[in-house]
């Protein structure tokens, strides 16, 4: 009974693990725009195997949309350019047909020879309708992902001017030159990790500590988050010398430093010796110790830091104070992924 107890948790722990595995986005950089397609990792692996070898490889980067049927698909995965004239994308050996899911509106498929069900290699077509046909004929086209973002980009490509099914714009000339051409300029695996932008600029603060907190302003083009520490005392200050401006026992102190990914680390600074409104005071600035924030979202981070030597020492979670730019970060963090990085 005791084995089967430990089998059935374990059982349990593998499901819940899976039921919370991210699954893998790959976007296309387009002239048009960002396209986000969320591959069918366990329902079609090897036809998204297939996919990510040539994502991984660079192979889609600067690639053309070469056929465009206007209310049924568009088409990509053939040609790249060169800068100087269009190249075939070289073709790995096919993959076995998948299919079992529909071709409808938005899914990405894999394209193929007709006649031959198993043929799929480099090529792939966005359903720009719901083309249930396809779900039958050549023995079922294998549907692999879907556009979670971006499906007004697929909805602009299909409504250009074609010449012999090749979607192209701005022609000012009687001769299609490789500018014309709509190129999916860079092709990537998304990164599931946050990563810090403008948009978590502000003021945080822990509900627990009333009056304490921290504000930030994040500088991206030189990768630098400058950042103030208010908080108080560690002991409450001495009733016979009262203060003539704010609460004695108040304290502030600022940090400076880089980030990269989801992670700051700064070092915290004491500035002491000056006095209200007093441009002739020296002021002086020590450092004291180091930060380090984590960031988990755009409204929520883990604050780390070690002052005086170790003297103070501690960690505490914080929240973004107010809430209406979020969305802003959150659509920041979209655009500015940067993907995974691969080996």
């Amino acid at each position: 009974m005791k084995r089967f107890k430990t089998k059935l948790i374990s059982v349990l722990a593998l499901l819940l693990v899976t039921l919370f595995v991210q699954a893998t986005v790959v976007r296309f950089e387009t002239n048009f725009g960002n396209i986000d397609i969320e591959l069918f990792e366990e329902e079609t692996p090897l036809t998204v195997e297939n996919f990510l070898q040539y994502v991984n490889a660079g192979d889609y980067d600067n690639s053309i949309i070469h056929r465009s049927v206007p209310g049924f698909v568009i088409q990509g995965g053939q040609f790249y350019s060169t800068g100087t004239q269009l190249a075939s994308i070289p073709a790995n050996p096919s993959v076995m047909n998948e299919p079992g899911i529909s071709n409808t509106r938005g899914t990405i498929a894999l394209a193929k020879i007709p006649g031959s069900p198993n043929s799929g290699t480099n090529n792939f077509f966005f359903n720009v309708t719901d083309n249930v046909s396809l779900d039958t004929s050549e023995q079922g086209f294998t549907v692999f992902g879907e556009v979670i973002d971006g499906l007004e980009i697929i909805d602009l490509i299909s409504s250009l001017q074609t010449f012999s099914e090749r979607p192209y714009f701005a022609l000012y000339t009687n001769t299609i030159q490789l500018s014309n051409y709509v190129y999916i300029n860079k092709a990537f695996v998304l990164s599931e990790e946050f990563h810090i932008n403008a948009g978590l600029s502000g003021a945080w603060f822990n509900p627990a500590t009333d009056g304490q907190g921290i504000y930030l302003e994040v500088l991206p083009d030189i990768q630098t988050v400058i950042m103030a520490w208010f908080t108080f005392d560690t002991t409450d200050p001495d009733t016979a010398t009262p203060s003539e401006v704010g609460y004695a026992g108040g304290r502030w102190v600022t940090a400076v430093g880089n980030f990269q990914g989801n992670e700051f680390n700064g070092t915290v600074y004491q500035t002491s010796n000056g006095l209200f409104e007093n441009s002739a005071a020296t002021v002086s600035n020590m450092a004291i110790g180091t930060v380090r924030l984590v960031f988990n979202s755009c409204g929520e981070l883990v604050m780390s830091y070690s002052l005086y030597d170790g003297l103070l020492n501690g960690s505490t979670e914080l929240v973004k104070i107010a809430t209406s730019n979020i969305a802003l970060c959150e659509q920041l963090a979209s655009d500015n992924n940067p993907g995974i990085v691969v080996q």
